[in-house]
């Protein structure tokens, strides 16, 4: 290793619209000058500063550089954490190396709010005033806000569309209110009424943003007028305390529609008049009994149509309604997809990373790695593992939809770790040697080692210095090799194969083989001359 390179902290807090310094060290473990290069990938460059992106380190010399981030006070600039790496790259020998961080945006808070119009007014005949509350969220991260009116009198009341707002980073939503006075005095002169609404946060009642509106009361009736609603009020009193009332059936309703099997609907009534009310399910009876009003669930068990029934009685008089529900069957998800999983490198030195690719199906909602169990994005395809241990690791994808159905599939990456001792040479004199000679010499030399052993097979293992050669009587083929051990116990080894050859027989000059024939003027089967035994190697033929 050429050098290293360390990130002080790993965890790196960062307040939008603030500066925070990050040290960069790295070190020269070479006996020569180097220059490094620096780069920061993974997040965004308008984040992000490197005053010096090339710099030298002096032979051993332990080098310190600063990077700096500042995220915008943007809504775009989201609360959470950005993993990113700091790429180091050696300009003369071409090495790189990187070094992985989390960039945590801290959260800021800022809520405003507008109130339109500015003004209303009410009198006797004029009550509902319609405002509508602009909410906007100019922070980095979601806010629920409770939307609350008031004024010093408490002169209004006052109803809103929606009394609590969900507001994403950067998002305006308008919600409209009512604020109607409690008190309408006729005989009374004209006022303004100041009231406000106030935004604050559900889950962080800190946050909180106001806005203002006026409202003008208009209070004008003459006697005659008031003499005139009275004399209409009276009558239209008695006109109706007068009047039977009939029995009728105000609303009767089954919600949700269309429903679903297994999950519960609520049916309610509202009757008028009526002394008895009793509502079925086809030949259930669901309620029998004598509220005008009410509401009670009914779990949907089966699939179809169902017909609910009310009838509301009253001496003798009856009303009915119907409603049909369309109950139908759950909708079940695909079956979730591994499409491609693939490892980049397989074999990985120990503290460095690969990259896993992975495509998931449409249908998944969740996937998991194990067994680092880290959440996998399923709209991206790649993230970089570091693995903990060195030996052949099992990487398992595990895919789930909806429904919690799921898939796996595995991929193995080899984690080595790489010795300190290095074999410079090692060879025999001889890859193959003849029976008749039967011996070789084995050189070898070996660097940064504490102990060193060759093992010879068939044969046994010695230990010996770590440059040195050594003479062999071979016996058959033989396996040599050399095996050295760092102070860490990591190894580094080589292995060479020597062959042992059969003699080959001696040759006729004739061209056949070994002479055997008899000398002149012998008798047959005699050998004559110089010829010794069978090696053919006597007198002339």
């Amino acid at each position: 290793m050429s050098f290293s390179v360390q990130l002080t902290p790993d965890l790196i807090p960062v307040e939008p619209g603030a500066t925070t310094p990050v040290s960069v060290v790295v070190v020269n473990k070479t006996d020569e000058h180097d220059r490094y290069e620096l780069e920061i990938e993974g997040v965004d460059p308008e984040w992000t500063a490197v005053p010096v992106p090339v710099f030298g380190a002096e032979p051993n010399e332990t080098h310190t550089e600063r990077v700096f981030f500042k995220p915008s006070r943007t809504s775009e600039s989201l609360a959470g954490n950005y993993p990113f790496t700091i790429r180091i790259r050696s300009l003369i020998s071409g090495e790189a190396k990187t070094v992985q961080a989390v960039l945590e945006v801290k959260t800021f808070n800022h809520v405003s709010m507008e109130i339109s119009p500015k003004k209303g007014f009410y009198s006797a005949w004029r009550k509902n005033n319609s405002f509508a509350a602009i909410v906007v969220n100019l922070g980095n991260s979601e806010h629920t806000l409770q939307l609350i009116g008031n004024d010093p009198e408490d002169s209004c009341a006052y109803e809103f569309e929606s009394e609590q707002v969900t507001l994403a980073p950067g998002q305006q939503k308008e919600v409209e209110f009512v604020a109607n006075p409690t008190s309408r005095p006729v005989f009374a002169g004209g006022r303004l009424i100041g009231f406000s609404v106030t935004a604050r946060g559900v889950d962080h009642p800190s946050v909180v943003s106001n806005a203002q509106a006026q409202l003008e009361q208009r209070p004008f009736i003459t006697p005659t007028g008031l003499i005139l609603t009275f004399i209409v009020a009276v009558i239209i009193g008695l006109w109706y305390l007068m009047k039977p009332q009939p029995l009728e059936i105000v609303s009767f309703s089954v919600s949700p529609q269309p429903a679903v099997k297994g999950q519960s609907v609520m049916v309610a009534w509202n009757v008028s008049q009526a002394n008895h009310v009793k509502i079925t399910v086809g030949d259930d009876v669901l309620t029998d009994s004598t509220d005008p009003s009410g509401k009670v669930p009914y779990p949907l068990t089966t699939s179809g149509v169902l017909d609910f029934k009310i009838v509301a009685s009253k001496d003798g008089q009856r009303k009915t309604q119907d409603i049909n529900l369309n109950v139908r069957e759950p909708l079940t998800a695909p079956d979730p997809e591994i499409t491609q999983l693939k490892a980049k490198p397989t074999r990985v030195k120990l503290g460095t990373s690969f990259e896993l690719g992975y495509t998931l199906g449409p249908s998944v909602v969740k996937a998991v790695l194990e067994p680092v169990n880290t959440t996998l994005d399923p709209n991206l395809n790649r993230m970089d593992i570091t693995p903990a241990r060195s030996g052949d690791m099992e990487y398992t994808v595990v895919a789930t939809n909806k429904d919690g159905k799921s898939v796996r599939q595995s991929i193995k990456v080899t984690v080595y770790e790489e010795s300190d001792a290095k074999i410079i040479a090692f060879s025999p004199s001889n890859v193959s040697v003849p029976a008749s000679v039967g011996r070789v010499t084995v050189s070898w030399q070996v660097l940064g080692a504490v102990r060193v052993e060759l093992t010879s097979t068939p044969g046994e293992t010695k230990q010996v210095d770590l440059s040195s050669s050594m003479d062999f009587t071979l016996t058959a083929k033989t396996t040599f090799t050399l095996t050295a051990y760092d102070s860490q116990g990591r190894t580094a080894s080589q292995t060479k194969v020597v062959d042992l050859l059969p003699d080959l027989p001696p040759t006729d000059p004739n061209g056949s083989g070994a002479a055997t024939g008899s000398a002149p003027g012998g008798p047959a089967g005699s050998t004559g001359g110089q010829t010794t035994g069978s090696t053919g190697t006597g007198g002339r033929p």
